[in-house]
C-alpha cells in the first residue's frame, strides 16, 4: 500500500512517495547513505525487515516500491505480505531487500536484472524506475511472471491498496487526473499537498493520504533531482 507520484523535466526530476503500513509494523528510520557495490544511495529504512521501499541513487535514479495485490488478496483486506508467501507456506524474503540491491548495482534495474535477483522469493510488487536520462518505467511482478512498462515521461501517479483495490485505485487515479487538470506543471510544494490530502482529506481508506483501522499513511518521501545533484526529504505522518 503506497502512492508515488513524478513530475520530469528537462533538467529535473521530482518524486513524491507517501507509505501506507500497517499500524503494528515498527516505525520506520530516516534517511541514510548506503553504499553498494557499483554505487551509492540514500534510502529510509525499514523498522522491522531492514529494507527500503524508496531509493534515490548518486547517479540520479530513483527507485520505488508498492506491493501489488490480486483482487481475492485485496479482499481479505491483507495489509502486507512481507513474511508470509500468499498461498505458499515458506517464507518471502522482504521486498525491501530487493530495492536496496537493486539501488547498490552500478546500473538502472531492467527485466533481467529483476529476473537474475530471484523473484520466485519475494510477494508481488510493482517497481517504478525513473531518473533524469532513464525514462519513468513500471516493472510488476504477479507473483508468475515479470512484465514492465514506459511510464508518461512528464507527469505520472501509481497507487496500490490491500482493501477493496478494484474500488480504491481507479478513485485515487481520478483525483489524480484532476489535480493534474489543474497543475500541468506542478511544483514540488504541489506535489507534496496531493499527497498529503490537501484536495482529499485524510480519515478514509480511500484517500491518497490514508487511514483504516488497521493501516495508514505513515510518512511522505520527497526526492529533487537535477544536474546539480540528488536529494531527499523525508517525514514521518
Amino acid at each position: 500500500m503506497c502512492s508515488v507520484s513524478w513530475a520530469r523535466r528537462a533538467e529535473s526530476l521530482l518524486v513524491v512517495m507517501n507509505r501506507d503500513e500497517r499500524r503494528d509494523r515498527a516505525p520506520a528510520r530516516p534517511p541514510r547513505r548506503w553504499r553498494g557495490n557499483g554505487e551509492a544511495f540514500t534510502a529510509p529504512v525499514d523498522g522491522d525487515a531492514g529494507g527500503t521501499w524508496i531509493a534515490a541513487t548518486d547517479s540520479g535514479v530513483v527507485l520505488a516500491l508498492l506491493n501489488h495485490y490480486r483482487p481475492d488478496d485485496s479482499a481479505a483486506g491483507l495489509a502486507s505480505e512481507e513474511d508470509a508467501g500468499v498461498g505458499s507456506a515458506r517464507r518471502r524474503i522482504s521486498r525491501g531487500v530487493l530495492v536496496t540491491t537493486l539501488a547498490a548495482d552500478a546500473l538502472p534495474p531492467d527485466a533481467e536484472r529483476l529476473r537474475s535477483a530471484g523473484l520466485a522469493s519475494f510477494a508481488p510488487f510493482r517497481l517504478f524506475v525513473a531518473g533524469l536520462r532513464v525514462p519513468p518505467r513500471v516493472f510488476t511482478w504477479d507473483g508468475a511472471g515479470l512484465s514492465g512498462r514506459q511510464l508518461d515521461p512528464r507527469l505520472g501517479f501509481l497507487t496500490s491498496s490491500s482493501w477493496n483495490a478494484r474500488a480504491v485505485i481507479p478513485a485515487r487515479h481520478a483525483r489524480f487526473r484532476a489535480f493534474a487538470r489543474a497543475h500541468p506543471r506542478p511544483t514540488r510544494a504541489d506535489l507534496v499537498a496531493f499527497h498529503a490530502g490537501a484536495s482529499d482529506p485524510r480519515g478514509t481508506p480511500w484517500a491518497v493520504c490514508m487511514s483504516r483501522d488497521d493501516a495508514r499513511t505513515v510518512s511522505l518521501t520527497v526526492v529533487e533531482v537535477t544536474t546539480a545533484g540528488t536529494t531527499m526529504r523525508y517525514r514521518a505522518v
